[in-house]
């Protein structure tokens, strides 16, 4: 089966893509289909339910592109799981809410499902208890929760503390 996607500007592709065709590759790869790129439009071929759920993946990632969002290796894989779960319309939820903007002038913002519950939590309750792997945000986003409430006067000030217990 083929499936056609229409891509409006090169700079959708070429971000889509990304560099040396890594992020189409990774999508051929897990849905086994072949993605071509011909006068302006994507083409998919694969057995039907596999083309289907690329296409899907596809239009997610270019969702994402069109908010003038980098595509990262993250992403994709992100969206693909999400794929296979049947959310990929919850990608647009994602990309709607910035918490607070870095002193470089990036948007901070939750990256997956489970940060913007998380996120939601810290906004919505006094106290929040956050238990996951390292590296997955936790710490990052609540800090940038309570800078954004700083800012914009809703405490007076923000007080650190140091683990009760060290890690390691």
């Amino acid at each position: 089966m083929e499936q056609r996607i229409s891509i409006e500007r090169m700079e959708q592709a070429v971000n889509l893509f990304g560099s040396f065709d890594e992020n189409v590759r990774l999508i051929e790869s897990e849905f086994k289909v072949t993605i071509s790129n011909r006068e302006g439009e994507l083409r998919v071929n694969g057995e039907v339910e596999d083309t289907m759920l690329a296409v899907k993946a596809l239009n997610a990632l270019l969702t994402i592109s069109n908010r003038g969002e980098p595509i990262t290796e993250q992403n994709v894989r992100y969206v693909i799981s999400l794929v296979r779960a049947g959310q990929e319309d919850r990608i647009s939820e994602l990309t709607q809410d910035v918490i607070c903007i870095s002193s470089k002038g990036r948007p901070i913002k939750p990256k997956t499902i489970g940060q913007k519950k998380y996120i939601e939590s810290v906004l919505k309750n006094t106290i929040t208890i956050g238990v996951g792997p390292a590296g997955t945000g936790k710490t990052y986003l609540a800090v940038a929760a309570a800078v954004a409430a700083f800012r914009e006067r809703k405490v007076n000030r923000i007080i650190l503390t140091r683990p009760a217990v060290e890690a390691g």
